[in-house]
C-alpha cells in the first residue's frame, strides 16, 4: 500500500524545484537553476502523485490537454448556437473593443457560411 502522507525530504526538493523546463525532461533544476544531484532527481522522480499536488505541481497529461482542447472547440460550437440569434442581448454585456471584433467575425463566418454549398 502507497504511503499517502507527504514525505518532508521529497517535499522539500519539490518545494526547491522549478517546474517550468521542458515536461518531457527527467533532469530536474533548483528554484536557481542548479541542478539536483543524481539522488536527489531519483527521489523527485519517486515523488507520488499525492507529493506532486502537496507541492502544487501540475502533472504532465497530454491526454487531458487533448481532451481541453477538443472541449474548447464543442464549447465554442455550443455557444454559437445561441449567441446568434440573441446577439442583441449580449451587446450591452461587451466592450466597445469586443462589439468591433464581434462584429468582424460575424462578417467573416458569414461570409464563409455563404460560400459553402
Amino acid at each position: 500500500m502507497p504511503n499517502s502522507t507527504p514525505r518532508p525530504h521529497v517535499m522539500a526538493l519539490l518545494f526547491d524545484m522549478n517546474f517550468k523546463g521542458p515536461a518531457d525532461s527527467l533532469v530536474f533544476r533548483r528554484l536557481d537553476g542548479r541542478l539536483f544531484t543524481e539522488e536527489e532527481q531519483a527521489i523527485i522522480r519517486g515523488a507520488t502523485a499525492e507529493e506532486l499536488q502537496a507541492a502544487g505541481a501540475h502533472v504532465h497529461n497530454p491526454e487531458a490537454r487533448a481532451e481541453a482542447e477538443a472541449a474548447v472547440l464543442k464549447l465554442a460550437e455550443l455557444l454559437f448556437k445561441y449567441v446568434i440569434p440573441h446577439r442583441k442581448v449580449l451587446i450591452p454585456f461587451m466592450t466597445h473593443e469586443d462589439m468591433l471584433e464581434y462584429g468582424r467575425l460575424e462578417t467573416i463566418v458569414t461570409a464563409g457560411a455563404d460560400t459553402e454549398g
